[in-house]
């Protein structure tokens, strides 16, 4: 018997890989420190430097507070199926207005343009942050964009009693779902800013440089000292699309209460005994507790005492 064997050549086709890579510089926070949330877009194990990624925070309590869109390098030469055109600071009919009380509704006139030759489901994120750089408010809006055709939306969002005073910004998105649904930004983020004023005037906030982190993915926020701490974390979700790929990621971290020596998330006199124990102390001392330097600069003093106070009787 003859076998007749043909061989022929064979194409290798080696798959890209599309991936989002996601983290934080560190995992524990306090109240009123700063959150950088860093890392990578890449196809093929290149970063890629015109793409866009989504962030979505969850707290612990599974709310949404911070949607915003990054853009990983030079995006100005490109076009896009569905785009925010503008955020303007409103009254509740549209017209134009530059500031808002604390405890008041603020509103914003948001254009959205369908450049596609579809119908689109969009979702319409309006993110509010103060003069520290806190988010302070989040709204979304789920509708239709018309195929040609540019929709207009009034979205509204509470200013709380408690957000800093003086000059705010607006972050307005548009996504087929939010990031936390596996969504995907349609187009960059559009900026504004308003002023948040109160009957005893304004207030201003030390400005924070964000430190030299690695990646084409970089976002930082402020969590301000009302925020929600809790044994549980909170959680980052990011989404991109880019050349009909897709990718998805997710990380966490965890936020603690200034002046908490013994994690049990209460500030109370417990704490306030251990920092007596430890008073005067510094790394290297037979007292040296970490857990009581309040403002990491490797000594118990007044300095903590005073953060323990500002912090007292603290729960979730």
């Amino acid at each position: 018997m003859f076998f007749l064997i043909l061989i022929s050549p064979v194409a290798i086709v080696r798959a890209e890989s599309f991936v989002i890579t996601l983290t934080t510089n560190k995992l524990y926070y306090y109240l009123d420190e700063t959150v950088y949330v860093y890392g990578n877009l890449t196809l093929d194990d290149a970063q890629i430097n015109d793409g866009l990624v989504g962030l979505e925070l969850e707290n612990p309590k599974g709310q949404s507070i911070l949607v915003r869109t990054v853009a990983t390098g030079d995006i100005s030469n490109k076009s896009w199926f569905v785009e925010v055109l503008s955020a303007i600071p409103s009254d509740q009919y549209g017209n134009p207005k530059d500031s808002f009380k604390r405890g008041t509704l603020s509103f914003f006139n948001v254009s959205v343009k369908n450049n596609d030759i579809e119908n689109q489901p969009i979702s319409v994120s309006v993110n509010t942050y103060d003069s520290s750089n806190s988010p302070i408010g989040l709204s979304i809006f789920t509708s239709v964009a018309y195929a040609n055709e540019t929709t207009t939306i009034i979205i509204s969002v509470s200013i709380p009693t408690t957000a800093t005073l003086g000059m705010a910004n607006i972050y307005a998105n548009v996504y087929s779902l939010t990031p936390k649904y596996g969504g995907k930004p349609f187009g960059p983020e559009k900026s504004n800013q308003f002023l948040i004023t109160d009957s005893t005037g304004s207030s201003s906030y030390p400005t924070q440089q964000p430190p030299l982190l690695n990646g084409n993915i970089n976002l930082s926020f402020h969590l301000a000292p009302t925020s929600t701490a809790s044994i549980s974390p909170f959680k980052i979700f990011a989404s991109s699309m880019y050349d009909g790929w897709t990718a998805i990621n997710s990380t966490i971290f965890y936020v603690k209460v200034p002046g908490d020596a013994n994690s049990d998330f209460v500030v109370n006199a417990g704490d306030l005994g251990l920092l007596g124990l430890a008073w005067f102390s510094y790394p290297g001392s037979p007292n040296w507790n970490p857990n009581c330097d309040f403002n990491n600069d490797s000594i118990v003093n007044a300095g903590d005492l005073s953060i323990l106070g500002r912090f007292w009787g603290y729960r979730p």
